[in-house]
């Protein structure tokens, strides 16, 4: 008996095989996400920006003479210019330069002033400039300024651009600036001075000498300072200024619901895994390995039926032929003689059960065996709207033993254990035949086990083989008061849904049962994840022997 709290080991392909499985939902999910992000951003307004690129270079030059009468601003040092941008009077040059901007409203004007005025408080957004310098001073700027209007944004770009090369200009002035308002205070001194002495008659005092060589001294000073004073640049230059953006930068539509998109995808994956490892369930050969259960087959998914064509002719087509074949020949040669009945069950509805017992016995049949197919899932009967035409048209034939009055005839299962002297079935075609469940029964109908044991023993040594479709075995326990009377258990299992445990209580079921397990089949595979390259379940050949579960 396997444990099933053995550590798990990483597996990739089930991690995978788990993510194949979900990849329709994690798109779906995906593209839902994405397209609604899309709806959002697409609903809000545009907002283009603008840029300008500014030089920040050192005035020194190979010229001496140069070097000494050009008076230029001291290098910048690193966050100097972000910081500029929230100077006042750089903010008041930039107001007064949107003032003259005509295609804004004023109320446009005066929230883009107002804007200005809280990004000069670290609040707002409007214009930031990135970029660095060396130690030397040498360094590039990028200014950017963002806005509705294309060509606003490009006009503020230049207004702002304008404003951190006044203010750069001005940052070298001030020391200028300063020297020349003390030479005015002194020659302002000078002159007081010179008022005190008396008027200048034609021979000068001492002190009117010395003070007026002074002003002379001050005023040539003074002039010097008022040419140097025109003559100091700044840093930085521009080199190239903005110009109206075409495409907006916010926002980005297409971007945020592709990024969202990815997350979506990214966090349905990662729900995909945690619930795979958390979940466990049978994948593959090596889960059923682990509970001592054997794969017999695997036949798989078929594409959507078209109008008028049945599923059950679909898996008489192309792959799906040669794996129901295999399928057969493997469950044919695990069979004992006698009793020589399959019954077929699965863990959970909707694995197929019923499809791939109506395309066992048709294959078994088309081998030359004879073949009965009984119905004996009296809660969801299938047969009759699987086979189609095949089971309107079909002739009648009398069961063994029965020889009915006409009128009297039991054509059903049911009806058929009433009375198995009435019982007849549909011969579907050559070696084929089937007795059905009425598709209208109360839900608190069971199966009389006695009698349809009975029935077992009158009609299997008529036929090669019997199938018997019979309900899930945790559903009712209709297929555990069966399984002692059959020659083997076939279990149908669709590979990522049936959870382990509930695999492990289906066979502890059986086991108590005293059920002869043949193995399992798979149904409804991807054909790329099959087991093998041809047909699927090669490899139990004719010499396979039955086994039961713990053997």
């Amino acid at each position: 008996m396997n444990d099933l709290h053995t550590p798990d080991v990483i597996d990739l392909t089930r991690s995978w095989q788990a993510l194949q499985r979900s990849a329709w939902i994690m798109l779906l999910c995906a593209a839902v996400v994405g397209g609604a992000v899309y709806a959002l951003f697409k609903q809000q307004t545009p907002i283009y920006e603008a840029s300008t690129i500014l030089l920040s270079a050192s005035n020194q030059t190979g010229n001496q003479t140069v070097n000494s009468t050009l008076v230029s601003a001291p290098p910048l040092p690193p966050g100097a210019l972000e910081g500029a941008l929230s100077n006042i009077n750089v903010i008041r040059d930039i107001n007064v330069g949107v003032r003259s901007i005509t295609s804004l409203s004023p109320a446009e004007r005066n929230e883009l002033q107002r804007d200005l005025v809280a990004g000069a408080t670290g609040q707002g957004h409007v214009i930031r400039v990135t970029g660095s310098t060396d130690i030397y001073g040498n360094g590039t700027y990028t200014l950017q300024a963002r806005h509705p209007n294309a060509r606003v944004a490009a006009r503020l770009a230049n207004l702002a651009t304008d404003a951190l090369v006044a203010w750069d200009a001005q940052r070298g002035r001030e020391k200028v600036t300063s020297a020349r308002r003390a030479l005015e205070a002194q020659l302002r001194d000078l002159e007081t001075r010179l008022q005190r002495e008396g008027p200048l008659g034609a021979t000068l005092t001492r002190n009117q000498r010395l003070l007026l060589d002074q002003r002379a001294n001050r005023t040539d000073e003074l002039n010097n300072l008022l040419a140097l004073e025109r003559a100091v640049v700044g840093s930085l230059a521009v080199v190239a200024p903005a110009v109206p953006p075409v495409t907006p930068v916010e926002p980005r539509p297409t971007r945020n619901a592709i990024i969202a998109g990815l997350f979506a995808l990214f966090v349905s994956g990662a729900f995909v895994l945690a619930r795979a490892a958390l979940t466990r369930t049978i994948t593959s050969d090596a889960d059923l390995h682990a509970l001592n259960l054997r794969l017999i087959g695997e036949v798989p998914r078929l594409r959507r039926a078209h109008q008028g064509q049945s599923l059950l002719a679909m898996m008489h087509r192309g792959k799906a032929t040669d794996s129901v074949a295999y399928l057969a020949n493997a469950v044919r040669a695990q069979l004992p003689e006698r009793p020589n009945i399959i019954l077929m069950t699965s863990l959970l509805p909707g694995d197929g059960k019923s499809t791939l017992s109506a395309g066992l016995a048709s294959s078994l049949a088309a081998s030359g065996q004879r073949t009965l197919l009984l119905e004996a899932d009296l809660r969801h009967p299938t047969q009759r709207s699987l086979w189609g035409i095949a089971a309107d048209t079909a002739d009648w034939v009398n069961m063994p033993g029965a020889a009915p009055f006409p009128g009297e005839e039991a054509r059903d299962l049911q009806a058929a254990l009433l009375n198995p002297a009435a019982a007849q079935a549909m011969k579907l075609r050559d070696n084929l035949h089937l007795i059905v469940t009425p598709t209208q029964l109360s839900s608190s109908v069971r199966l009389n086990t006695d009698a349809f044991a009975a029935a077992l023993r009158i009609w299997s040594p008529a036929y090669d083989v019997v199938v018997i479709d019979a309900p899930p075995v945790l559903a009712v326990a209709d297929p555990l008061a069966i399984a002692p009377h059959v020659g083997g258990v076939l279990i149908v299992l669709e590979p990522g849904k049936a959870p382990a445990r509930g695999v492990q209580r289906l066979l502890d079921a059986l086991e108590l049962a005293n059920a002869n397990v043949l193995g399992v089949a798979f149904n409804k595979i991807n054909p790329r994840h099959a087991g093998s390259a041809y047909g699927y379940g090669y490899g139990y050949g004719a010499d396979a022997r039955p086994t039961r579960r713990g053997a």
